[in-house]
């Protein structure tokens, strides 16, 4: 008898140092059930579509709803939105900036600086304009226009905020006037020392010993740039030294006392400035808690409208949401798989009280997996309140929580093989249920695989039979023959095959529901490339009453396979035929339309002939009767057979019908001009149309989703871009109408993106140009920052508002050290990295100091 004690095991018979602990190091079931369900991804999609980052945090952290009367309540919300988006009406939601750190310091004392001030403006600004958008449409929208009471923007203070700033974003003298004489009186004494010091440059004392011809500023102080041997010479008090010792800065004894006026003018001026900022801020400081709340209005908002924008994407539709774990999907589509622009097949799928376990069967790579997480993101979408791509007459229950097994759970540094990490991932689903209760919705892939098949496939029943014991919805997949049976024997399984094309020996994509499938294992290893040999052996080797199985179901696939082609070419002559009918009916109907028209026309324009020419006659009797000569009457005579002729040959046309102008399908392209019958506009094809003959049009900037039965030949013909020009001949009217248009359309664009730049405040408003910018890639960080002080002496004396100093990314030391020398510049006001546009971290953006 051995004295060795056995290793201790859990109820599941694991070693107890498998489930201790193992859990934690490979993530929470919850965690790993969205990670293999690529929920991440959906959120990340939802994120993208935000236009705040307010709304962008808000769909990062995305929850789910506790109860299903809050997610149809949100649902609806989104049904609304989705709606006023379709219609190019939705709600904007951009111009509202994240200014709650600038509150938030309004409300503690602070002083806020213009920009910060300037942008909450803007934003109040913004919140009226949404709460305005979402008045005009509350009958059609009552939902959304419920939030609106949430929204207290404040026009007056945002009018009054903007006044008080002139377009150069500093405090504007038509609205405080106070400052004008202040800054006329600084303005003039900057003036005065210019005007001294440029005349003792001209003095023969300064001759050898200035260093440089330009003025400087130190310590905002006016100063000139001598040369260091020359710094005891007595010509005034040296105020700073360059970086490379050679040059001191010296203030001219002549200047001293107008320097010193400077700065008391300049001090007069900043105490006034601060005197207004910081009653602004007292006002913004008292209604700032309104102003937080009106934040997160327009927050809610912006995830509803990403919500709303994800669905037209994904083509989702919102869809019946139940009380009871159930699910009723029809024409569901993978939409992780959609977003990918993946043609994805779409399938039924349905789990129910009665039907509560769906066993997935069929052949490798043939979208078993896919199934599987398609009806998990559909419990998930159900909890978020999110549409998800199905059509109509989906139903989706009330799923309290989703767990998976799916993806390989093999972990070689816990010591876990393919089965061992598989039933430990089963060991955590039943504590889960056993905490939770039921309603859950469990999903397992290839259940009970990597272990003996026949011990494999009694185990996968039996935890099967335990789930469904544990009150769940559940979907498996399996090549176990026995799991595939047990639709036969227990009411509560039902099968599905992921059907399989005998002729082509490849999977369809496509889900049949009510008969398993076979693996089809011979076929595919054939397909992929081995031995005919090998496979002849093997078909020798299988078992006959597998065999038998195998080839049973690989015959139903055939004659369902050839049966499902008939029943598809017979509903493609249907609807070809009612097509034709429909294209006939109405062709008929648009010919009798431009008939009438042109009746109505031709008889209109006659009758306006008919009335000249009877005035022409009145006046020819007129003349005869006042002339009475025989030359006038000839005249008169003239003129009147002249008109009665035209009459006669009018009266004698034949009016040609217009030719219908219904576009050929086929000669629909991306860039083509068309006409859009239902609106009236033109515009130009974005993308080729789908299998249903939908397609997206671009008109005056919003993208349409038409079909193809909606389109026309553009009045103006051609596609969106322009071919070459002729050589010789003269662009039409039309064509020069086209190109001022565009003209127009490249200014209004231009201006709106100066706009909604100078929205966002500071830096982000500045232009580069070559005056103002500095370019100092590849030179020596002693060198570099004595071209910085030169240069910003020369933008400071032009009144440049900004200067760029491109220094590059490299080593990073360049940058470091000019801005380390930017901190003490007497010309900087601040300093920040450049946007995107503006060249991003390679480039730093320097507001000055006003002169």
């Amino acid at each position: 008898m051995s004295d060795s004690s056995p290793t201790s095991t859990d109820s599941a018979g694991l070693p107890s140092h498998i489930t201790d602990g193992s859990a934690s190091s490979r993530g929470s079931l919850q965690e790993r059930s969205l990670e293999s369900l690529d929920w991440p991804r959906v959120i990340e999609a939802l994120s993208e579509r935000a236009a705040t980052g307010m709304g962008e945090e808000l769909c990062w952290d995305l929850g789910f709803h506790d109860r299903p009367e809050q997610a149809r309540h949100a649902l609806r919300e989104v049904g609304e939105m989705a709606l006023l988006y379709a219609e190019a009406a939705a709600p904007s939601v951009g111009g509202v900036m994240d200014v709650r750190e600038a509150l938030t310091a309004s409300t503690k004392g602070s002083v806020l600086e213009g920009p910060e001030l300037q942008a909450i403006a803007h934003t109040l600004e913004s919140l009226d304009r949404l709460k305005r958008q979402l008045s005009e449409s509350a009958e059609r929208a009552p939902l959304l226009y419920a939030r609106a009471a949430d929204i207290q923007a404040h026009p007056d203070l945002a009018a009054w905020l903007l006044g008080s700033f002139d377009p150069r974003g500093d405090l504007s003298v038509s609205t405080y006037p106070q400052l004008s004489g202040l800054r006329s009186k600084k303005a003039k004494l900057h003036t005065r020392i210019r005007s001294t010091l440029d005349d003792l440059r001209g003095q023969e004392r300064f001759g050898t010993a200035l260093q440089d011809d330009f003025i400087a500023l130190r310590n905002d102080r006016y100063v000139m740039p001598l040369k260091a041997s020359e710094k005891r010479q007595g010509f005034g008090i040296v105020h700073d030294t360059s970086g490379s010792g050679q040059t001191v800065f010296v203030e001219p004894l002549e200047i001293v006392e107008m320097n010193n006026e400077l700065k008391m003018a300049d001090a007069e001026l900043r105490s006034e400035e601060l005197r207004i900022l910081r009653d602004l801020s007292e006002r913004v400081a008292m209604i700032a808690w309104d102003v937080f709340a009106s934040l997160r209005a327009a927050a809610a908002l912006d995830l509803i409208l990403a919500k709303a924008k994800l669905a037209a994407d994904l083509e989702a539709r919102v869809f019946e949401l139940g009380d009871e774990p159930a699910m009723r999907l029809v024409a569901a589509r993978h939409p992780v798989l959609v977003l990918q622009g993946v043609d994805v097949i779409a399938n039924d799928l349905e789990l129910g009280a009665q039907r509560r376990a769906l066993v997935l069967s069929g052949p490798n790579t043939g979208g078993k997996t896919i199934s599987l997480k398609t009806l998990g993101l559909a419990a998930l979408f159900a909890r978020a309140a999110l549409p998800f791509p199905c059509e109509e007459g989906s139903q989706i229950g009330w799923i309290s929580s989703v767990l998976t097994d799916i993806g390989d759970a093999q972990d070689v540094a816990e010591g876990l093989s393919t089965f061992s990490g598989h039933v430990l991932c089963l060991v955590e689903i039943f504590a889960e249920l056993k905490r939770s209760g039921p309603g859950a919705l469990v999903l397992i892939d290839e259940i009970a695989v990597g272990t003996d098949p026949v011990q494999g496939a009694a185990l996968g029943r039996a935890v099967l039979e335990s789930l469904l014991g544990a009150g769940v919805l559940l979907a498996t997949t399996t090549h176990y023959p026995e799991l595939k049976a047990l639709s036969s024997s227990d009411p509560r399984f039902v099968n599905a095959r992921v059907e399989f094309d005998e002729r082509e020996g490849a999977p369809t994509f496509r889900l049949s529901v009510g008969r398993p499938g076979s693996s089809h294992a011979l076929d595919i290893a054939a397909r992929t490339g081995l031995g005919a040999d090998v496979l002849e052996l093997a078909a020798g080797f299988l078992d006959k009453t597998g065999a038998d199985v195998e080839k049973l179901l690989s015959g139903l696939e055939l004659e369902t396979e050839l049966a499902r082609e008939a029943r598809v070419e017979a509903e493609a002559d249907r609807a070809r035929a009612a097509a034709e009918l429909e294209a006939a009916v109405a062709e008929r109907d648009a010919l009798r339309r431009k008939t009438r028209e042109l009746e109505r026309d031709l008889r209109a324009e006659f009758e306006t002939e008919v009335r000249g020419y009877r005035d022409s006659v009145r006046g020819a009797m007129k003349q005869i009767r006042q002339q009475q000569t025989e030359a006038s009457a000839e005249r008169a005579r003239q003129r009147i057979n002249e008109g009665a002729g035209v009459i006669r040959d009018r009266l004698g046309e034949e009016a040609e019908l217009p030719s219908a102008d219904q576009l050929d399908p086929a000669s629909i392209k991306p860039g083509l001009r068309v006409r859009i019958s239902t609106f009236g506009k033109e515009g130009v094809v974005a993308d080729e149309p789908d299998r249903k003959g939908r397609l997206h049009v671009e008109v005056d900037g919003l993208r349409l989703r038409v079909t193809v039965g909606e389109l026309e030949q553009a009045r103006s013909a051609g596609t969106a871009s322009p071919g070459p020009r002729g050589t010789g001949a003269k662009e039409s009217k039309k064509s020069k109408k086209s190109k001022r248009g565009a003209k127009r359309g490249q200014r209004g664009l231009a201006t709106r993106d100066v706009e909604a730049a100078a929205e966002d405040g500071g830096c982000a408003t500045a232009f580069r140009s070559t005056d103002n910018t500095l370019d100092l890639r590849g030179e020596r960080v002693e060198e570099a920052l004595d071209r910085v002080e030169r240069f910003l002496d020369a933008c400071y004396l032009r009144d440049f508002p900004y200067a760029f100093i491109l220094h590059g990314l490299g080593t990073g030391a360049l940058k470091q050290a000019v801005r380390n020398d930017l901190r003490s510049s007497s010309y900087v006001r601040r300093y920040e990295r450049g946007t995107r546009s503006q060249g991003g971290d390679g480039i730093t953006v320097v507001e000055l100091k006003r002169s």
